[in-house]
């Protein structure tokens, strides 16, 4: 495990102080990334990968994800150019896709309340000069990104699958400039919501990806919980404050399969006591998505394909 480099450290111990602290794994973007606990909760450091990438970050913080409220989202704590850093401060909770057996991930107050906050992130006024424009441009990276990660996934389910599901990247792209606009989340999915029980709501995390996408991309990850759970959907829909239009309802199988694309590729690249769990739920995911019989369901009591 990595220390924090000097020069940072201090920075850090200037705005929060001495705490106990662990370096995160990787998380795809190119970024270097530490944890801290303090007696105020858990402080992240991020090191992105660029100096644009600290920008958009520090943008999302400044004029989007603190629209959601206190305790309910990362609050930026500070940064610095010149070190490509910034701190949060984490919000408090209990992590949604770690306590199935009270099945928080299925509960429609969950979803509608998911729904409300994304609503308040895809509303808020980050890059809205040419929000149509600009949001069609980044899904269109992230499509190509996730084009060219499927050769390096290297388990035995993709096999079969890859030209599969370049065939349904096609009018994927070409599709793109119709879609609604919206500042997204990224990762947006149970994975990181935050559910907090003394006052029985729900706090969003992980926000490296943030940008102006697609927002559909957004809706990818739950809808394979909806999908044979129609109550689910509603209630994000009645929290989201509209349902998904025709051409997004089309297309959100084909997103799915890319954000889950994109989570095996994540979970193959780390080295983590939860990759075991993480890679089953994913490849029990893609089971769902992907026709033919290579796809079949994930047995969860059998170790996950290295």
């Amino acid at each position: 495990m990595a220390p924090i480099p000097a020069e940072l450290a201090t920075w850090v111990t200037n705005h929060v102080g001495l705490h106990p602290t662990w370096e995160l794994p990787n998380d795809g973007s190119g970024a270097r990334s530490w944890r801290m606990s303090s007696p105020e909760g858990i402080i992240e450091l991020r090191v992105p990968r660029t100096h644009g990438d600290l920008q958009r970050e520090v943008s999302a913080h400044r004029h989007a994800v603190g629209r959601l409220g206190a305790g309910r989202a990362p609050r930026l704590v500070g940064f610095d150019a010149s070190l490509r850093a910034l701190l949060t401060r984490e919000p408090r909770g209990e992590r949604v896709d770690h306590a199935p057996d009270r099945g928080l991930h299925l509960r429609e107050s969950v979803h509608e309340q998911a729904g409300q906050m994304l609503r308040v992130l895809h509303e808020s006024t980050v890059g809205t000069r040419d929000r149509q424009t600009q949001a069609a441009e980044t899904t269109l990276r992230y499509v190509d990104y996730i084009d060219r990660v499927l050769d390096r996934i290297q388990v035995p389910e993709m096999a079969g699958h890859r030209e599969g599901i370049r065939r349904r990247l096609m009018p994927l792209r070409e599709a793109l400039p119709q879609l609604p606009g919206a500042f997204c989340h990224g990762s947006f999915g149970f994975g990181v919501w935050r559910w907090q029980p003394a006052t029985q709501s729900l706090a969003l995390t992980g926000f490296a990806r943030s940008q102006m996408m697609a927002a559909v991309v957004d809706f990818a990850r739950p809808s394979v919980l909806w999908s044979d759970r129609p109550a689910l959907q509603d209630a994000f829909a009645r929290g989201y404050g509209r349902p998904l239009d025709e051409l997004e309802r089309g297309l959100l199988g084909d997103f799915a399969i890319l954000a889950a694309v994109e989570d095996l590729w994540h979970a193959t690249s780390r080295a983590e006591p939860e990759t075991d769990a993480d890679l089953v739920d994913v490849l029990r995911a893609l089971s769902v998505l992907l026709p033919g019989p290579r796809a079949a369901p994930v047995d969860s009591t059998q170790a996950p394909p290295g």
